[in-house]
């Protein structure tokens, strides 16, 4: 392998253009057309994918820095410093989420719905940004020490310029299998919108926590990267809604099930009202030949 020294794209003067920086603007765009497609047929409104990225893109900057800060990964005195890096996944994820959510709220659009439609987008987007890590030689795992290990993409140079395993591409592998999970078996084996994304969100970060488990890059708190309580904290909150979700299901079939037996047993009472209504005619019935036999004695 050869050391892939060139993070920079270009230069203008003394301004770098980073590719790290260009594949996330490619993976932001691809989440926003993928969405914006998808969109177009469900009933939402126009350019909602366009309105939130515009929304969700700066606060989750914001975010993105501020967690960086609480991880470590930048000081506080740099918060504003954009010729230092530093941004953090989850914190950019997390304040855009929560910009999107309340501007969905507040235009009153579905945010099940939107959460399905943007599912595909999202984690394609993550997927190619991801790529940046390859070229900032970040996002990798522990050293490869077998020579028959070390090829790309499963090894790459990590920033001690030795071979590591490239974790980044691990993620990379994640989401493709998750957007195909999604139209290959979530589309139709899950029947609430909201679900499926809860679904691949957990999925996500079951995976993201073991790919981060041999991550030599990261910043610990404890026994643990800050990144991996982050995750934590998440596969908690999808658990919790998915079971929320579900255990909504049996008290509805439990008022079905009160309702259909109030109905059987008003059919049930209604029965003997119709059996003695017929008991009449029967004992009737019964009683005609007896005085047929008596007329007969008589004659």
């Amino acid at each position: 392998m050869k050391d892939p020294n060139f993070n920079i794209a270009f230069s203008v003067g003394k301004f770098h253009i980073y590719w790290y920086a260009i594949l996330l603007a490619l993976g932001i765009s691809a989440a926003m057309m993928i969405t914006d497609r998808r969109a177009k047929s469900r009933n939402v409104p126009k350019d909602i994918a366009l309105d939130l990225c515009l929304l969700g893109v700066p606060i989750g900057a914001l975010g993105a820095r501020l967690f960086a800060c609480l991880s470590g990964t930048v000081a506080w005195n740099q918060f504003f410093d954009l010729t230092h890096p530093g941004l953090s996944f989850f914190g950019g994820v997390t304040f855009a989420a929560l910009a999107s959510l309340v501007y969905m709220m507040l235009r009153k659009i579905s945010v099940g719905e939107m959460l399905d439609i943007a599912a595909p987008g999202v984690f394609a987007g993550i997927g190619i940004a991801v790529w940046g890590d390859f070229f900032n030689r970040t996002h990798y795992g522990p050293l490869v020490t077998k020579p028959s290990l070390k090829w790309f993409p499963l090894a790459t140079f990590g920033n001690d310029l030795k071979v590591h395993y490239a974790a980044f591409f691990y993620e990379f592998l994640l989401c493709v299998i998750l957007i195909v999970a999604y139209y290959v078996l979530l589309r139709k084996a899950v029947k609430k919108e909201i679900n499926r994304f809860l679904l691949m969100t957990l999925f996500y970060c079951l995976g993201r926590f073991c790919i981060d488990s041999i991550r030599m890059d990261l910043v610990k708190v404890g026994p643990l990267a800050f990144d991996q309580l982050c995750e934590i904290v998440l596969v908690v909150l999808c658990l919790f809604l998915l079971f929320m979700k579900r255990s909504s299901k049996p008290m509805e079939n439990t008022e079905d099930k009160m309702t259909d037996q109030s109905d059987t047993a008003l059919e049930d009472n209604a029965e003997p009202v119709v059996v003695a209504q017929e008991a009449i005619p029967e004992e009737t019935g019964s009683s005609e030949p007896e005085e047929k036999t008596d007329f007969g004695g008589l004659n």
